[in-house]
């Protein structure tokens, strides 16, 4: 476990290890890698950062990633694999669980909803790109988690 505050001053605890926490994830947060380029949505309040949201009553988590990335990007995402169980010390608590995934399909002419649709940012460009980024992309937890996902990345393709 990796304990921090976020840049609101919340405390986040991260689990590496599926279902450590004793809470049942209610939001996911969908990391894709391409090998090059992180998958983000374009917040119009937040800047850049990876696609995600609240499960709806009767989703599964999966469920819920697979709807929040298409509805944010136009993306169907496929393969999700656990990163991390992120838990936000709100009132009340609450957990995210952190997936990543790879790219289906893109739907270039999907409906924007609550975002500007889909940025590629490049892994060369991501620490120039800070000013950009929302601010829970730009934390330490979200760093430890871009990082995890890029050796497991590492991993798969060789």
């Amino acid at each position: 476990m990796f304990t921090y505050k976020d840049r609101a001053g919340q405390q986040i605890d991260l689990y590496w290890e599926k279902d450590q926490t004793r809470m049942v994830p209610t939001h996911v947060i969908v990391a894709i890698f391409d090998g090059s380029r992180w998958l983000m949505t374009i917040h119009p309040g937040r800047g850049l950062e990876w696609p995600g949201g609240k499960a709806e009553p009767g989703e599964t988590i999966e469920e819920a990633a697979l709807r929040e990335v298409y509805e944010e990007t136009g993306v169907t995402a496929g393969n999700f694999t656990f990163v991390a169980d992120y838990i936000v010390h709100a009132d009340p608590p609450f957990c995210k669980r952190v997936l990543a995934a790879d790219i289906l399909s893109a739907d270039e002419k999907f409906p924007l909803r609550e975002t500007e649709g889909a940025a590629y940012l490049a892994e060369t460009d991501w620490e120039k790109s800070a000013a950009k980024l929302s601010r829970h992309m730009s934390d330490e937890g979200m760093d430890r988690i871009r990082k995890k996902v890029l050796a497991d990345e590492r991993r798969w393709n060789h």
